[in-house]
Parts: structure tokens; sequence; C-alpha cells
């Protein structure tokens, strides 16, 4: 029973008969034993229906200054008064 030294993992698409691996030159001439599994799809969830445009109207509301500039007493952080 051999124990295994060296591992590489190498996700690739197949597109010959014939592959070129770079990452196997330090292996060159060694007794190895060579395993190749097809990576299966990633099963899709179901697509969650699309919202019609507009379909949040209403539903909150927008004041008409919401592009006014922020004065700076509002930026000013609120800390706890002292007692």
């Amino acid at each position: 029973m051999s124990t295994m030294a060296n591992a590489i993992r190498i996700h690739t698409q197949i597109t010959s008969e014939t592959l070129h691996i770079p990452e196997l030159s330090a292996l060159v001439g060694k007794n190895v034993e060579v395993i190749i599994l097809e990576e299966e799809e990633a099963p899709r969830g179901p697509t969650p229906p699309a919202r019609k445009l507009g379909a949040l109207r209403g539903l909150f509301e927008v004041p008409d200054d919401v592009d006014a500039p922020i004065h700076h007493r509002q930026m000013e952080p609120s800390l706890p008064r002292a007692r």
C-alpha cells in the first residue's frame, strides 16, 4: 500500500484528449495516480418572481425635501444627557 505524498487539485475544462498541466512538472518521472471527476452543475434554486415597476408605490412616504441639504445641527451625534 502506498501513501500520498503530494496532492494537486486542478479545476479546468477539458478541451481535448491531451491535457497540458504545468503543475505536474515536479512529478515527472514519478509514479502517480490520476483521478478525473466530472463536476456536476450546481442546482439552481427557484427564480424569485420579478417585481413590476412601481410595485412599492404608496408603501412608504418620501418627504418633498429629500434632496435638501442636511443642517449641521442634524449631523451632530446625539449623546445621552448627564443626570
